[in-house]
């Protein structure tokens, strides 16, 4: 009786005890480890809703975003396929394509964005970020939960915000991303992740 008795009151105690969770420099290791897995892929896709606004104007609408390597394919339809348009870029350059089949060619993704919108916007960091990887060059704020997960981020001048996430192929994504700078905000909500695979393959 008294060893079950003991045997209780070590287990209520052992219940007792506060989970330690993880501090800034473990969260760090924990979001290398992170960042270097989702470096290592270099195909996915998403598909979800994108809205952009520069406190003026703005639009939203469906995306379907494909990267392979250093070759990257937007396509938008927005409301009543309104203000369709494609988006592809690789190491040449980058074309955007209208639905009246106007089109538009650039140097660069993020001088082709900014001809068209008419602000900056670091879109080949969107790249990184919408992986909730911080994008090459230096950032100013890190914000890592306890399994290295990035909760915020601010880099180039941008405050990034991340909302849920979901277990893809055992690497868990954000579902939602909210960049803003001053006036201007740009938003992604993600209905699915394809990692190393074609999404039309899955459909």
């Amino acid at each position: 009786m008294m060893a079950s008795l003991a045997g209780c009151l070590f287990l209520a105690a052992c219940s007792s005890v506060p989970e330690v969770k993880p501090g800034p420099a473990e969260r760090s290791v924990l979001y290398e480890s992170r960042f270097k897995e989702l470096s290592g892929i270099d195909q996915w896709s998403l598909i979800g809703r994108l809205a952009v606004n520069d406190g003026k104007d703005g639009g939203s609408g469906h995306i379907n975003w494909k990267l392979h390597g250093e070759t990257s394919s937007m396509d938008f339809h927005g409301a009543l396929g309104r203000g369709a348009w494609r988006l592809d870029a690789n190491g040449d350059g980058a074309v955007l394509e209208l639905a009246d089949g106007e089109v538009h060619r650039a140097p660069t993704l993020g001088q082709l964005v900014e001809q068209k919108l008419g602000w900056e916007f670091p879109v080949e960091a969107l790249a990184w970020w919408v992986r909730a990887c911080t994008a090459p060059g230096g950032w100013e704020r890190r914000d890592i939960d306890e399994f290295g997960r990035l909760r915020g981020l601010s880099q180039f001048g941008w405050e990034i915000e991340y909302g849920n996430y979901r277990d893809v192929e055992g690497v868990f994504m954000p579902l939602k991303l909210t960049a803003r700078r001053d006036s201007y905000s740009v938003k992604l909500a993600i209905r699915n992740w394809f990692l190393r695979v074609d999404p039309e393959k899955n459909e």
